[in-house]
């Protein structure tokens, strides 16, 4: 991986931007909270890490970045996206400004919600030259009874997922969503 930038990386998915950091020749950690961001530098700051304070409800900001980022370092390989629901425009901006790369790109979308099963299991149009990766956040079940996931399992299945370039990966489960905590 030479170009990655993650959305959301700072809280849940702390453990995933770490190994990140440590398998990418290039990497934007974005965020909208410079405190949790600085919380992720490395004690041995590489030359290949950058933090970017940006509010990507902001579409004109996100749009800025995107082309800035692609003109000073390439094409992107990976986006990892937790882009809540406060941001619905974010995603179709991404598509729109990575759709004109030459190469594939891939897009691991992590998608979770203690309210609406259909924001997490709704699926979306992708452009051609992407490879949409959906990770589901699920519960677990523990005999009669239920828990949220821990920041370790949703890293852990984050970085399954892009180790194994896999299509889906449901973390925990889904069903039944009358069990969820």
């Amino acid at each position: 991986m030479k170009h990655v930038i993650i959305f959301g990386g700072t809280g849940m998915l702390a453990g995933a931007t770490k190994w990140l950091t440590e398998n990418a020749e290039h990497i934007f950690i974005v965020g909208r909270n410079k405190h949790r961001l600085e919380r992720l530098r490395p004690e041995h700051v590489k030359n290949n890490f950058q933090l970017v304070t940006l509010d990507y409800r902001d579409n004109k900001a996100l749009k800025e970045f995107l082309q800035r980022t692609i003109q000073t370092y390439g094409p992107v390989d990976l986006v990892v996206s937790w882009i809540h629901s406060v941001a619905p425009d974010a995603i179709p901006i991404i598509f729109g400004e990575l759709q004109d790369q030459k190469q594939r790109w891939r897009l691991v979308h992590i998608k979770g919600s203690s309210h609406d099963l259909s924001a997490i299991t709704d699926e979306i149009t992708v452009p051609k030259n992407c490879l949409y990766c959906d990770v589901q956040l699920g519960f677990k079940i523990e005999g009669s009874v239920s828990r949220w996931l821990t920041h370790e399992e949703i890293s852990n299945g984050v970085i399954s997922s892009i180790y194994y370039n896999k299509r889906k990966t449901v973390i925990g489960t889904l069903h039944p969503w009358s069990k969820r905590p």
